[in-house]
């Protein structure tokens, strides 16, 4: 069955995300028990910690997030590799998943961190896994680590070779780092007003990302319906010497108007032809071609020629 395209890379939704993954942390961190929600490297550490002095409750409460957390990875490439559905992309199946996770995680009494954290984890797993890129750059919406890395490298490259790219890819970076702390700070705000409630602020983040991935969605399918239709139209002709690459509803536009201007183009080539052939004696009054055996005496050589005579006097123009 045919599976869903779609663009999921804007920046709206690194956005979202982002604000998304920093209230997750926050919330984790400040009203679980510290915990982090994302961080599993810190988790980790503490978790050795604990380990050393023997503290083995404390070690369960460290390691619980760090499983789910690789669980929630599991299960997002299993939907994606079993997904078929041509309504829903698996990306906003993952999302629908990790919203209504968060939604349950805020029923969690105070008491239960443990489960609350496990399922947080998992749900920060899955984004994690699902969006890993963004304009065709790596970046995560859970974490800043390999963002700060990745766009310190660029500026420096940028500062050596004045590569555009590069720099918007390194201030890309920063950016969504900037996102991620901002979503703490919203999520430390909430606070003292929601409590356990306040990780219900991600899943509203959450559905507004499902539904923006639902309007890029179909816009690609407008553009990958139109490419077909050119292609069609265009089947036996030959290629263009630069592809034509669809950008949007203004490229489809672009597509559209060369096709129109292709059509004229053929016509006028055709009634040019027509004249000619007129001229030569190969055609019927009403314009119809004569029987096949004129046709196969090298009737393109002779109208090339024709043409070559009647362009060499100035004595041919072409109808408008």
């Amino acid at each position: 069955m045919f599976r869903a395209k779609q663009e999921s890379e804007s920046i709206e939704l690194a956005v979202l995300l982002a604000l998304s993954g920093g209230i997750m942390d926050a919330y984790s961190y400040l009203v679980r028990d510290h915990v982090f929600a994302n961080a599993q490297t810190g988790n980790m550490l503490l978790f050795g910690v604990n380990l050393a002095t023997g503290d083995w409750v404390q070690c369960l409460h460290y390691a619980v997030p760090v499983v789910c957390f690789a669980a929630g990875i599991a299960l997002c490439h299993t939907i994606k590799i079993a997904a078929t559905e041509e309504h829903l992309h698996w990306r906003q199946l993952a999302l629908i998943i990790e919203a209504v996770l968060l939604v349950v995680v805020g029923f969690i009494p105070e008491g239960r961190s443990l489960y609350a954290n496990g399922l947080t984890s998992f749900a920060c797993g899955i984004q994690v896994q699902a969006f890993r890129k963004f304009h065709g750059r790596p970046l995560a919406t859970t974490m800043c680590i390999g963002n700060l890395r990745s766009g310190t490298q660029a500026l420096v490259t940028y500062a050596s070779d004045r590569d555009q790219k590069q720099l918007r890819g390194g201030l890309l970076s920063f950016f969504v780092i900037a996102c991620f702390v901002f979503g703490a700070v919203i999520g430390n705000w909430a606070i003292p007003a929601l409590g356990t409630r306040t990780i219900w602020v991600a899943p509203v983040l959450l559905i507004t990302s499902f539904l923006i991935m639902f309007v890029d969605r179909e816009k690609r399918r407008v553009e990958v319906f139109v490419e077909a239709d050119l292609e069609a139209d265009l089947e036996g002709e030959a290629a263009p010497a630069v592809p034509v690459q669809l950008g949007g509803i203004a490229g489809v536009e672009e597509r559209l108007a060369e096709r129109l201007a292709a059509d004229v183009e053929r016509r006028h080539g055709h009634e040019i032809e027509m004249d000619v052939m007129h001229d030569m004696g190969l055609t019927s009054e009403g314009g119809d071609e004569q029987h096949e055996g004129a046709m196969e005496r090298d009737v393109e050589a002779q109208i090339e020629q024709h043409l070559r005579d009647h362009i060499a006097h100035g004595g041919f123009r072409a109808r408008k």
